[in-house]
């Protein structure tokens, strides 16, 4: 039928809206899709009407402490399902971080609501996880529960410029409970809600100019974020909808970004592509559901920037701009998942959005640099400070930013290593990073190993690597400060 269609074109650029709202299929183009535009730009939006927002009218309960024991929560039924909660330790602030997460919430459901107006029965499969998507408030299996606690110290992590805008994971608990966290991290309070992006393409189309209500990576929203993390939700639906490579083989590049979204839904099915893969994506339903979105209330089709050129002729500049603010999810873990585990998921997932290809080991003319991160941690009853070590590679003679920015990437310790620094460390003079830290740098595994009275020595294979003090250790200016809560400090450096 005319739908089924329509929606085939649909899923394969995923940056389009609803066929069966505006019909355009007599007239429409695949190869010049702009042409059923509207020669005019309208005035004013037919924005439709929302009831007020039932999460800030209600508010958010607090999850109790038994929740917060994830192996056994006690025998008590503090979930009572299908709520959003606060974690006990969330350390939002109310009058930004709070808002922004239930209304975030609310435009999810807003989203996901409109992409249940499916009225084809045969293409209902396809997005059948919409219908408990959007009526997750009424469910009774679940909860999900919200932080800005940045409970795993990511938040600070960049890879090739992209910045991290939340992660989430799954814990099985006793009983059949489902135990849902989603952490946001600073590029997500920073992004724009739903109704401001749709404040902001009225106001532009006002004046004859279309850029806003055409542009993909221009109308990526809080809701849209939100609504990626929730459907990675095995309350949504059967199969389990995954954070996906391009590549069938589980290398290379993570689906995230409407140019990767559309290579993999372009890809042969007979080389894993399609809807076979692009159906358990989650980015994929993202896009898929904010575009049909606007596309309904602006009529205007959304193409990426650069869309008619080759996915593959992408520059590292271009997918970095459409990856900024990934979010990424964990998968589901249990009471006998270790850290290690937990970190080389973490791990893989960022080596999914690297631009950089991969080497047999540290290259000459790189360097490791270690520095101390300390976060200050507001709370009920005061504040307390987070001090970890961060290992980061650079190029020789390039100091780390004071919001971890390299030229290199980030390197997260294996293995069991402990990053936490325990006391009171000087963040004007840090200790030396004592320890022994296993690390995996461009493809060879390597140990630093400090005891804590020096500098120490790096070890990848049978190379043993010296490394030396750096010179803004041990002065005050050394300490670099990232927003009002956050300070870099390096310590120490090792030439490769």
């Amino acid at each position: 039928m005319r739908f089924s269609r329509s929606l085939q074109f649909l899923l394969s650029f995923s940056t389009l809206a609803a066929g069966f709202v505006v019909p355009r299929e007599d007239t429409f183009d695949p190869d010049n899709p702009e042409a059923s535009n509207p020669k005019t730009p309208p005035k004013r939006l037919n924005r439709s009407t929302r009831p007020e927002n039932p999460f800030k009218k209600a508010g958010l309960k607090t999850a109790p402490d038994s929740c917060t024991d994830l192996a056994q929560p006690g025998g008590v039924n503090a979930f009572s399902g299908g709520e959003l909660k606060w974690d006990k330790d969330y350390q939002c602030d109310p009058d930004t971080q709070q808002a922004r997460f239930l209304e975030a919430a609310w435009d999810a459901h807003a989203l996901a609501k409109f992409s249940n107006k499916e009225p084809d029965g045969h293409n209902a499969k396809d997005i059948a996880m919409w219908k408990t998507a959007a009526e997750f408030e009424t469910k009774k299996t679940f909860d999900i529960i919200l932080s800005c606690k940045d409970t795993k110290n990511w938040c600070q992590i960049k890879v090739d410029g992209q910045a991290l805008g939340g992660y989430a994971w799954t814990y099985d608990g006793w009983f059949g409970y489902k135990y849902y966290y989603i952490t946001m991290c600073e590029p997500f309070f920073r992004s724009d809600d739903l109704e401001y992006k749709i404040t902001q393409i009225e106001e532009e189309l006002a004046k004859g100019e279309t850029e806003k209500a055409s542009t993909a990576e221009w109308q990526r929203n809080t809701g849209q974020m939100f609504l990626h993390e929730m459907m990675h939700l095995n309350s949504t639906g059967q199969p389990h909808i995954e954070d996906v490579y391009v590549d069938p083989d589980a290398s290379g590049k993570k689906a995230y970004g409407p140019a990767l979204v559309h290579k993999l839904a372009r890809r042969k099915l007979n080389q894993g592509g399609g809807a076979s893969r692009a159906s358990i994506n989650g980015e994929s339903y993202a896009w898929l559901t904010n575009s049909r979105y606007f596309y309904e209330l602006t009529g205007y089709f959304l193409i990426r920037k650069g869309y008619k050129q080759s996915d593959e002729s992408l520059s590292a500049e271009q997918v970095t701009e459409e990856q900024t603010g990934f979010t990424l999810d964990l998968g589901r873990i249990t009471e006998t998942t270790s850290n290690e585990e937990i970190t080389n998921r973490f791990n893989g997932i960022l080596a999914g959005l690297s631009n950089k290809p991969t080497s047999s080991g540290p290259s000459k003319g790189k360097a490791m640099s270690i520095a101390m991160v300390a976060t200050v941690n507001s709370h009920a009853g005061g504040a307390t400070v987070n001090s970890e070590w961060h290992f980061f590679t650079t190029s020789v003679g390039k100091a780390v930013g004071s919001c971890g920015e390299t030229d290199g990437q980030q390197l997260i310790p294996t293995g069991g290593s402990n990053v936490h620094i325990s006391g009171k460390p000087d963040s004007e003079n840090p200790p030396w990073p004592a320890g022994i830290y296993n690390l995996n740098i461009e493809g060879k595994d390597c140990e630093y190993k400090c005891d804590g009275t020096n500098p120490g020595r790096l070890f990848c294979g049978d190379k043993q690597i010296p490394c030396t003090e750096d010179s803004m250790k041990s002065k005050p200016e050394g300490k670099l400060k990232c927003g009002s809560r956050t300070s870099l400090h390096a310590v120490v450096y090792c030439d490769f």
